[in-house]
C-alpha cells in the first residue's frame, strides 16, 4: 500500500492507495511542520490517529509533502519518525511547495501556497525554481491565515474593530489574555492558532473593517512574494493552492487584474491530484 500525506502547519490529508492505485483510506490529522514541532510531538500526532495505527504494518511506500520541509534537517526529522511508525515502508518527503506544484499544473506557472501560512515558486515545466526564501509567520507570510489572524487579534486588543464586530469576535474565540498568551509563546504552533481566527474574518468579509484588512493583506501578498515572480508572470499564468486563496479568490482576481496578472487556478486541496498522478512522479 502507498500512504500519501499532504500537511501543514494547521492540518494533514492522510490517503492510502491499493494494489491498484484505488483509494481505501483517507484520514486527518493535526498539522505537522518539524520547524515547530520536536519528533516526539510529531510521533504523538500520527500515532493519535487510529486509522493510522490500524494499517501501519501494510504501508510500503510514504510520501510525505509537508510544509517547513524545505531544508534537509527538517526532513531528516520527518523521515526518522514516519519510518519508525511505519517500520516497513520506503519514505520519501518532499515540501509543500512540490505538492502545490504537484497537485496543480503540469504547465510551466507561478505557484502561490496560501493556506496557514504563504509562499511561492515558479515551475518551469520540469524544475521547480525558488526566488525567495521564506522567514516564516513571525516575519512574513503574507496574506495567510495566520497574517490575517495576528491582524483581527491586534485590532481587537487595541480597540480597534468595530463594536458589533468586537463582541461577535468575543463571543466566537476564548480571548482571556491568559489564553491568548499561551497559544502564542507556551505551546506549539502558534502559526496555527493565528490561523484559526481567518475563518472569522472570511465569514465576515463583507464588513467594510474586514474588507480593509482582505484587501491590505492580498495587496502586501501580491508587492512582497508574487511580484518576485514578475518576469515569469509575463508570458505564464498563477495558480493558487490552498484554503485562504480559495475562499478570497474574488479579492485576488481583483488585485491580479490591477497588475496585469494572469490567473490559472484556485485549488483549495492538491490531495486529489496528488493521487490521480501517482505514477508520475512517486519513488
Amino acid at each position: 500500500m502507498i500512504l500519501i500525506a499532504d500537511s501543514g502547519s494547521t492540518k494533514s490529508d492522510w490517503v492510502v492507495l491499493g494494489e491498484n492505485k484505488e483509494v481505501v483510506l483517507k484520514t486527518k490529522t493535526k498539522g505537522i511542520n518539524p520547524q515547530l514541532l520536536t519528533a516526539s510531538q510529531i510521533f504523538e500526532i500520527i500515532d493519535g490517529n487510529n486509522d493510522l495505527k490500524s494499517i501501519k504494518e501494510n504501508i510500503d511506500n510514504v510520501l510525505f509533502y509537508g510544509a517547513g520541509c524545505g531544508g534537509e534537517d527538517s526532513k531528516l526529522k520527518i523521515e526518522k519518525v514516519l519510518i519508525s511508525f511505519f517500520s516497513k515502508a520506503k519514505v520519501k518527503i518532499e515540501e509543500d511547495l512540490t505538492a502545490a506544484v504537484h497537485g496543480t499544473t503540469s504547465s510551466p506557472g507561478v505557484i502561490c501556497i496560501l493556506g496557514t501560512g504563504s509562499n511561492c515558486c515558479y515551475f518551469d515545466g520540469k524544475n521547480i525554481i525558488i526566488h525567495q526564501v521564506s522567514l516564516g509567520y513571525s516575519i512574513m507570510d503574507e496574506g495567510s491565515g495566520n497574517f490575517f489572524g495576528r491582524k483581527l487579534l491586534k485590532a481587537y486588543f487595541y480597540n480597534k474593530m468595530p463594536s458589533e464586530l468586537h463582541e461577535k469576535f468575543k463571543r466566537n474565540f476564548s480571548l482571556s489574555l491568559e489564553s491568548v498568551l499561551k497559544s502564542l509563546y507556551e505551546e506549539g504552533n502558534p502559526s496555527a492558532y493565528l490561523a484559526g481566527f481567518a475563518k472569522f474574518l472570511i465569514e465576515n468579509k463583507s464588513n467594510p473593517f474586514m474588507a480593509k484588512i482582505i484587501n491590505v493583506g492580498v495587496f502586501e501578498l501580491f508587492d512582497n512574494l508574487i511580484m518576485c515572480y514578475s518576469k515569469e508572470l509575463e508570458q505564464h499564468p498563477i495558480h493558487f493552492v490552498g484554503s485562504i486563496a480559495y475562499y478570497l479568490q474574488e479579492d485576488i482576481k481583483i488585485e491580479a487584474n490591477k497588475r496585469g496578472i494572469k490567473i490559472g487556478s484556485f485549488v483549495k486541496k492538491p490531495m486529489d491530484n496528488l493521487v490521480a498522478n501517482i505514477n508520475n512522479f512517486f519513488i
